[in-house]
Protein backbone atom coordinates (compact mmCIF):
# COMPACT_ATOMS: atom_id res chain seq x y z
CA UNK A 1 0.00 0.00 0.00
CA UNK A 2 1.65 3.64 -1.09
CA UNK A 3 2.41 5.94 1.84
CA UNK A 4 -0.20 8.14 0.65
CA UNK A 5 -2.93 6.26 0.16
CA UNK A 6 -2.35 4.73 3.97
CA UNK A 7 -2.23 8.44 4.87
CA UNK A 8 -5.65 8.88 3.22
CA UNK A 9 -6.73 5.96 4.74
CA UNK A 10 -5.62 7.05 8.32
CA UNK A 11 -7.32 10.68 7.75
CA UNK A 12 -10.65 9.25 6.03
CA UNK A 13 -11.10 6.66 9.49
CA UNK A 14 -10.16 9.63 12.09
CA UNK A 15 -13.08 11.71 9.93
CA UNK A 16 -15.34 8.72 10.19
CA UNK A 17 -14.82 8.63 14.11
CA UNK A 18 -15.54 12.09 14.85
CA UNK A 19 -19.24 11.62 14.77
CA UNK A 20 -18.84 7.97 16.81
CA UNK A 21 -16.72 9.96 19.70
CA UNK A 22 -18.96 12.89 20.05
CA UNK A 23 -21.61 10.00 20.74
CA UNK A 24 -19.07 8.23 22.85
CA UNK A 25 -18.14 11.12 25.25
CA UNK A 26 -21.81 12.05 25.79
CA UNK A 27 -22.22 8.69 26.97
CA UNK A 28 -19.22 8.56 29.16
CA UNK A 29 -17.50 5.42 26.93
CA UNK A 30 -13.65 6.56 27.78
CA UNK A 31 -10.82 5.80 25.22
CA UNK A 32 -9.69 2.87 26.87
CA UNK A 33 -13.29 0.98 26.21
CA UNK A 34 -13.59 2.29 22.68
CA UNK A 35 -9.49 0.92 22.24
CA UNK A 36 -10.60 -2.33 23.66
CA UNK A 37 -13.59 -2.47 20.89
CA UNK A 38 -11.27 -1.31 18.35
CA UNK A 39 -8.31 -4.17 18.93
CA UNK A 40 -11.72 -6.92 19.33
CA UNK A 41 -12.74 -5.83 15.92
CA UNK A 42 -9.18 -5.93 14.33
CA UNK A 43 -8.64 -9.60 15.56
CA UNK A 44 -12.32 -10.60 14.80
CA UNK A 45 -11.70 -9.17 11.00
CA UNK A 46 -8.51 -10.52 10.91
CA UNK A 47 -9.45 -14.14 12.18
CA UNK A 48 -12.35 -14.37 9.45
CA UNK A 49 -10.01 -13.42 6.85
CA UNK A 50 -7.48 -15.89 7.23
CA UNK A 51 -10.71 -18.48 7.70
CA UNK A 52 -11.87 -17.09 4.13
CA UNK A 53 -8.33 -17.77 2.59
CA UNK A 54 -8.13 -21.35 3.95
CA UNK A 55 -5.37 -20.18 5.87
CA UNK A 56 -4.94 -21.60 10.10
CA UNK A 57 -6.60 -19.17 12.02
CA UNK A 58 -3.32 -18.65 14.68
CA UNK A 59 -2.53 -16.33 17.60
CA UNK A 60 0.96 -15.33 15.36
CA UNK A 61 -0.96 -14.92 11.97
CA UNK A 62 -3.31 -12.31 13.53
CA UNK A 63 -0.69 -10.74 15.09
CA UNK A 64 1.63 -10.22 12.03
CA UNK A 65 -1.99 -8.84 10.17
CA UNK A 66 -2.57 -6.39 13.10
CA UNK A 67 0.29 -6.13 14.76
CA UNK A 68 -1.51 -7.00 18.25
CA UNK A 69 0.80 -8.46 20.65
CA UNK A 70 -0.17 -12.44 20.21
CA UNK A 71 -0.35 -12.85 23.92
CA UNK A 72 -3.52 -10.19 23.50
CA UNK A 73 -4.73 -11.72 20.11
CA UNK A 74 -4.81 -15.30 22.68
CA UNK A 75 -6.58 -13.85 25.29
CA UNK A 76 -9.32 -12.32 22.78
CA UNK A 77 -9.78 -15.50 21.18
CA UNK A 78 -9.96 -17.46 24.13
CA UNK A 79 -12.51 -15.08 25.61
CA UNK A 80 -16.29 -15.06 25.29
CA UNK A 81 -17.41 -12.87 22.32
CA UNK A 82 -18.94 -9.97 24.50
CA UNK A 83 -16.06 -10.19 26.91
CA UNK A 84 -14.34 -6.73 26.22
CA UNK A 85 -18.14 -5.52 26.21
CA UNK A 86 -19.01 -7.13 29.92
CA UNK A 87 -15.57 -5.73 31.08
CA UNK A 88 -16.64 -2.00 29.82
CA UNK A 89 -19.73 -2.55 31.28
CA UNK A 90 -18.16 -3.32 34.76
CA UNK A 91 -16.07 -0.35 34.12
CA UNK A 92 -17.16 2.95 36.40
CA UNK A 93 -15.37 5.59 35.61
CA UNK A 94 -14.88 8.72 37.52
CA UNK A 95 -17.73 10.26 37.01
CA UNK A 96 -19.95 7.58 37.63
CA UNK A 97 -17.87 6.65 41.19
CA UNK A 98 -18.47 10.22 42.56
CA UNK A 99 -22.67 10.08 41.67
CA UNK A 100 -22.65 6.68 43.60
CA UNK A 101 -20.93 8.04 46.34
CA UNK A 102 -22.99 11.20 47.08
CA UNK A 103 -26.05 8.31 46.82
CA UNK A 104 -25.11 6.05 49.25
CA UNK A 105 -22.55 7.65 51.25
CA UNK A 106 -24.20 8.15 54.90
CA UNK A 107 -22.14 11.52 54.83
CA UNK A 108 -23.61 13.01 52.21
CA UNK A 109 -27.50 11.42 52.44
CA UNK A 110 -29.65 13.83 55.40
CA UNK A 111 -32.59 12.98 57.07
CA UNK A 112 -35.28 11.06 55.69
CA UNK A 113 -32.68 9.11 53.05
CA UNK A 114 -31.99 12.35 50.72
CA UNK A 115 -29.36 13.28 49.03
CA UNK A 116 -27.77 16.31 50.12
CA UNK A 117 -27.20 19.11 48.38
CA UNK A 118 -23.70 19.91 48.12
CA UNK A 119 -21.67 22.83 48.14
CA UNK A 120 -18.11 22.75 46.11
CA UNK A 121 -16.14 22.23 49.05
CA UNK A 122 -16.37 22.23 53.14
CA UNK A 123 -14.60 25.87 53.07
CA UNK A 124 -17.73 27.25 50.86
CA UNK A 125 -20.58 26.33 53.34
CA UNK A 126 -21.40 27.96 57.09
CA UNK A 127 -21.99 24.88 58.53
CA UNK A 128 -18.33 23.20 58.72
CA UNK A 129 -19.67 20.04 59.60
CA UNK A 130 -21.01 19.46 55.97
CA UNK A 131 -18.64 18.36 53.65
CA UNK A 132 -18.29 19.53 49.95
CA UNK A 133 -17.97 17.95 46.51
CA UNK A 134 -14.39 17.90 46.33
CA UNK A 135 -14.08 15.72 49.61
CA UNK A 136 -16.61 13.29 47.88
CA UNK A 137 -14.51 13.37 44.98
CA UNK A 138 -11.18 12.96 47.13
CA UNK A 139 -12.74 10.32 48.70
CA UNK A 140 -14.36 8.15 45.60
CA UNK A 141 -11.69 9.53 42.50
CA UNK A 142 -8.59 10.24 43.97
CA UNK A 143 -6.67 11.92 41.55
CA UNK A 144 -8.93 13.59 39.80
CA UNK A 145 -9.72 17.62 39.41
CA UNK A 146 -12.97 18.14 41.28
CA UNK A 147 -13.99 21.15 39.65
CA UNK A 148 -13.44 18.93 35.91
CA UNK A 149 -15.21 15.87 37.61
CA UNK A 150 -18.41 18.69 38.59
CA UNK A 151 -18.28 20.45 35.70
CA UNK A 152 -18.63 17.54 33.83
CA UNK A 153 -21.62 16.05 35.71
CA UNK A 154 -23.20 19.85 35.11
CA UNK A 155 -22.66 19.51 31.48
CA UNK A 156 -24.38 15.64 31.17
CA UNK A 157 -26.95 17.26 33.33
CA UNK A 158 -26.44 14.73 36.02
CA UNK A 159 -25.93 17.72 38.62
CA UNK A 160 -27.66 20.87 38.45
CA UNK A 161 -26.09 24.52 39.80
CA UNK A 162 -28.90 25.95 42.15
CA UNK A 163 -27.04 29.06 41.83
CA UNK A 164 -26.15 29.48 45.23
CA UNK A 165 -22.88 27.67 45.49
CA UNK A 166 -24.64 24.50 46.05
CA UNK A 167 -24.88 21.46 43.98
CA UNK A 168 -27.38 18.92 43.49
CA UNK A 169 -27.36 15.09 42.36
CA UNK A 170 -30.12 14.49 39.81
CA UNK A 171 -29.17 11.36 39.21
CA UNK A 172 -27.48 8.22 40.63
CA UNK A 173 -25.82 6.86 36.86
CA UNK A 174 -23.71 8.85 34.74
CA UNK A 175 -25.60 7.87 31.62
CA UNK A 176 -25.88 11.57 30.22
CA UNK A 177 -28.13 10.24 27.25
CA UNK A 178 -30.99 7.55 27.81
CA UNK A 179 -30.93 5.84 24.57
CA UNK A 180 -32.87 2.48 24.17
CA UNK A 181 -31.75 -0.74 23.45
CA UNK A 182 -33.28 -0.66 19.83
CA UNK A 183 -31.99 2.89 19.44
CA UNK A 184 -28.45 1.82 19.55
CA UNK A 185 -29.17 -1.47 17.33
CA UNK A 186 -30.91 0.80 14.73
CA UNK A 187 -28.10 3.43 15.02
CA UNK A 188 -25.51 0.51 14.34
CA UNK A 189 -27.21 -1.37 11.94
CA UNK A 190 -27.52 1.83 9.73
CA UNK A 191 -23.97 2.60 10.21
CA UNK A 192 -22.50 -0.63 9.37
CA UNK A 193 -24.47 -0.92 6.66
CA UNK A 194 -23.94 2.04 4.64
CA UNK A 195 -20.03 1.38 5.35
CA UNK A 196 -20.16 -1.94 4.48
CA UNK A 197 -21.63 -0.62 1.25
CA UNK A 198 -18.95 1.79 0.58
CA UNK A 199 -15.99 -0.62 1.63
CA UNK A 200 -17.37 -3.16 -1.01
CA UNK A 201 -17.32 -0.31 -4.03
CA UNK A 202 -14.03 0.29 -3.00
CA UNK A 203 -12.75 -2.82 -3.57
CA UNK A 204 -10.49 -3.15 -6.99
CA UNK A 205 -11.66 -6.40 -7.90
CA UNK A 206 -12.75 -6.41 -11.10
CA UNK A 207 -15.12 -9.57 -10.32
CA UNK A 208 -16.95 -8.02 -7.33
CA UNK A 209 -20.17 -5.94 -8.05
CA UNK A 210 -20.64 -2.44 -7.43
CA UNK A 211 -23.21 -1.42 -4.65
CA UNK A 212 -25.61 1.14 -5.83
CA UNK A 213 -24.67 4.21 -3.73
CA UNK A 214 -25.49 8.48 -4.58
CA UNK A 215 -24.88 11.58 -3.28
CA UNK A 216 -26.84 14.37 -4.64
CA UNK A 217 -25.86 17.90 -2.71
CA UNK A 218 -26.23 21.50 -3.97
CA UNK A 219 -23.11 22.39 -5.69
CA UNK A 220 -22.90 26.54 -4.35
CA UNK A 221 -24.43 25.22 -1.13
CA UNK A 222 -28.24 26.16 -0.30
CA UNK A 223 -29.57 29.02 1.96
CA UNK A 224 -29.93 28.34 5.40
CA UNK A 225 -33.30 29.80 5.09
CA UNK A 226 -34.12 26.98 2.56
CA UNK A 227 -32.91 24.01 4.68
CA UNK A 228 -36.89 23.61 6.64
CA UNK A 229 -38.32 23.44 2.80
CA UNK A 230 -35.96 20.70 1.88
CA UNK A 231 -36.24 18.92 5.13
CA UNK A 232 -40.23 18.79 3.74
CA UNK A 233 -39.30 18.13 0.22
CA UNK A 234 -37.14 14.88 0.57
CA UNK A 235 -39.51 13.94 4.00
CA UNK A 236 -42.54 13.51 0.81
CA UNK A 237 -40.80 12.69 -2.12
CA UNK A 238 -38.52 9.84 0.22
CA UNK A 239 -41.99 8.75 1.23
CA UNK A 240 -43.07 7.84 -2.25
CA UNK A 241 -39.82 6.16 -3.24
CA UNK A 242 -39.48 4.28 0.57
CA UNK A 243 -43.29 3.68 -0.51
CA UNK A 244 -42.56 1.78 -4.17
CA UNK A 245 -39.34 -0.21 -2.97
CA UNK A 246 -41.26 -1.20 -0.24
CA UNK A 247 -43.91 -2.46 -2.15
CA UNK A 248 -41.58 -4.31 -4.69
CA UNK A 249 -39.76 -6.16 -1.86
CA UNK A 250 -43.01 -7.26 -0.08
CA UNK A 251 -44.25 -8.93 -3.60
CA UNK A 252 -41.31 -11.03 -3.44
CA UNK A 253 -40.50 -11.64 0.19
CA UNK A 254 -42.65 -14.67 1.80
CA UNK A 255 -42.03 -17.05 4.65
CA UNK A 256 -40.81 -20.22 3.85
CA UNK A 257 -38.19 -19.03 0.83
CA UNK A 258 -35.16 -20.78 1.44
CA UNK A 259 -31.26 -19.47 0.31
CA UNK A 260 -32.57 -15.58 1.06
CA UNK A 261 -30.41 -12.83 1.67
CA UNK A 262 -31.05 -9.67 3.84
CA UNK A 263 -30.76 -6.68 1.52
CA UNK A 264 -32.71 -3.21 1.44
CA UNK A 265 -31.40 0.00 1.07
CA UNK A 266 -31.97 3.51 3.39
CA UNK A 267 -31.53 7.16 1.99
CA UNK A 268 -30.39 9.87 4.94
CA UNK A 269 -30.39 13.68 4.90
CA UNK A 270 -27.06 14.87 5.99
CA UNK A 271 -25.84 18.88 6.51
CA UNK A 272 -22.13 18.59 6.33
CA UNK A 273 -20.39 19.58 9.90
CA UNK A 274 -18.00 22.17 8.58
CA UNK A 275 -15.56 21.84 11.37
CA UNK A 276 -15.08 17.98 10.93
CA UNK A 277 -14.74 19.15 6.67
CA UNK A 278 -11.45 21.77 7.12
CA UNK A 279 -10.10 19.10 9.30
CA UNK A 280 -10.87 15.86 6.92
CA UNK A 281 -9.31 18.53 4.06
CA UNK A 282 -6.47 19.98 5.50
CA UNK A 283 -4.85 16.31 6.24
CA UNK A 284 -5.66 14.54 3.04
CA UNK A 285 -3.17 14.20 0.82
CA UNK A 286 -4.33 15.01 -2.97
CA UNK A 287 -1.95 13.40 -5.80
CA UNK A 288 0.25 15.86 -7.46
CA UNK A 289 -0.67 18.78 -4.99
CA UNK A 290 2.27 19.38 -2.73
CA UNK A 291 1.89 20.62 1.13
CA UNK A 292 1.45 23.76 2.26
CA UNK A 293 4.17 24.53 4.74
Amino acid sequence: MGQSVKHNLLAAFRYLLRPLVRIAIRNGIAYPDFAGMVQDAYVNVAGAQLKGGGRELTPDAISVMTEISSDDVRDLLLSPDDAKLNEAEQKINAAARVLVGWHTDREYIGPYGLVRDLPFARSDSPRRDVKGFVELAQRYCEGYPPKVLLDELVRTACVQDLGNGFYRALTRSYVPEQLSAESIRRFAQVVHNVTETLEVNLRRSESSVRRVERTVFADYGLARSELRAFDKYIRDRGQIFADDIDNWLSARSEAGITDTVQTGIGFYHYVVNEEDERDFGKTLKVEGVKDEK
